[in-house]
């Protein structure tokens, strides 16, 4: 048994709402992000022309295109992390559209719905 210490426990409460807490509130959930799948890029685009094609649709995070360890070179496909507000936006606008000749896969990374075997159905 301890004697001598007193445990205070403090819990924030929550900030009374007026019209600045509401604007603070907004801004921070807009930076909820979705990454998302990218295929079929051409060889030779780079972060950058990608994060402008992207940037057309919402805001753009980061671009990461993936590379062949050994050779260094592009290997067509990567991912880009949006605001997830824009995310269905830019995969409407992208998805099967072209870009340099490429006809582009855009999906939510790891999305069940469209991995694997594309006519098998979710129960």
């Amino acid at each position: 048994m301890i004697t001598g210490f007193t445990v205070l426990t403090i819990n924030k409460a929550p900030a009374q709402s007026n019209s600045n807490d509401s604007a603070d509130t907004a801004s921070n959930s807009d930076q909820a992000s979705t990454t998302l799948y990218v295929g079929n890029l051409p060889y030779r685009a780079n972060e950058s022309d990608v994060k402008e094609l992207f940037a057309e649709f919402g805001d753009v995070f980061a671009v990461r295109l993936m590379k062949d360890k050994r050779t260094g070179k592009r290997r067509g496909f990567g991912f880009v992390v949006v605001a997830t507000k824009d995310a269905d936006n830019v995969i409407e606008n992208l998805n099967n559209n072209e870009f340099d000749q490429r006809t582009l896969k855009v999906r939510i990374a790891n999305d069940p719905k469209t991995s694997g075997n594309p006519n098998t159905e979710e129960n």
